[in-house]
């Protein structure tokens, strides 16, 4: 194994444009026009400073709200090997993160899983950060209903955080997803999920006390953070992205977990209203 991945590194720096180590592995979708997914989330972290690896779970051509989008899912195989070859080059032993996001099937989720048990085993330190990308209350779920049981089964257990919406916490859960819940009871919910290697939870955009404000709530064992902002009146695709990329960056360069969220939601604000006023 030393001789293997002392024969790696050589063979990066000798061939790689950049041979950099590897601060985050990052698993989802990737569009060839859009900002969701991997492309909207590796810009976010190369912007911070890190060197990614993208593994996509899936390929569009664009956004499926479009009249017309052709498809590819790669296969839970496809996934495995590659996580894999990862670990082969030397890349799984040097990240600091692994951090997921959309999955077009649950093979994919046992795969990931797999891979993740082995690495723990040997690296308990990682920090695994699963955004949950099931959907969201103005679209309905946007993936195979089996990919929930398979989180929640295989992959939720190994994170160190998780961060999804209203709409995801509560299908993670199994209950009927309405959106006017008491804090409370997200709180409870939210809780729900933190056994296992699990420290805290994110819920993203709350509805706040009027429709001008939201909030995103930082959930721990003992602790509960609301981080309250403006709305914006902006209502565009991968923001969830964009948020939860922005809290890998932040954790990665040593924030609390409260502060990453806090900017992490102005990081989103910020393209939000840049693109309101016409600048991207």
């Amino acid at each position: 194994m030393e001789q293997l991945d002392e024969n790696s590194a050589l063979s990066r720096e000798r061939w790689e444009l950049d041979s950099r180590p590897v601060d985050v592995i990052a698993i989802g979708s990737q569009v060839v026009y859009g900002t969701v997914g991997l492309s909207a989330s590796v810009p976010v972290l190369t912007e911070r400073g890190l060197k990614v690896a993208a593994l996509p779970t899936a390929m569009l051509s664009n956004l499926p709200h479009y009249p017309q989008v052709h498809a590819a899912d790669l296969s839970g195989p496809w996934v495995a090997d590659a996580l894999h070859d990862l670990t082969a080059l030397g890349i799984a032993d040097e990240v600091s993160t692994v951090y997921t996001g959309y999955f077009a099937g649950p093979a994919q989720v046992i795969a990931v899983a797999g891979w993740l048990r082995v690495l723990l085993e040997r690296r308990p330190q990682l920090r695994v950060v699963v955004d949950p990308t099931l959907g969201d209350y103005d679209v309905g779920a946007y993936t195979d209903p089996e990919v929930a049981s398979a989180l929640r089964k295989e992959l939720l257990p190994l994170a160190t955080g998780i961060v999804p919406n209203l709409f995801e916490l509560q299908h993670l859960l199994e209950s009927s997803p309405e959106r006017d819940q008491p804090v409370d009871q997200i709180i409870k919910d939210a809780r729900r999920l933190l056994p296992g290697r699990c420290q805290w939870v994110v819920a993203t955009g709350l509805d706040g006390q009027d429709r001008q404000h939201g909030e995103d709530l930082v959930v721990t064992a003992d602790e509960v953070a609301a981080i309250g902002y403006e709305r914006l009146d902006v209502r565009v695709k991968g923001t969830g992205d964009v948020m939860a990329a922005s809290i890998v960056a932040g954790l990665h360069q040593g924030l609390n977990i409260d502060d990453s969220v806090e900017q992490a939601g102005t990081a989103v604000r910020r393209r939000l209203e840049a693109r309101r006023i016409g600048r991207i």
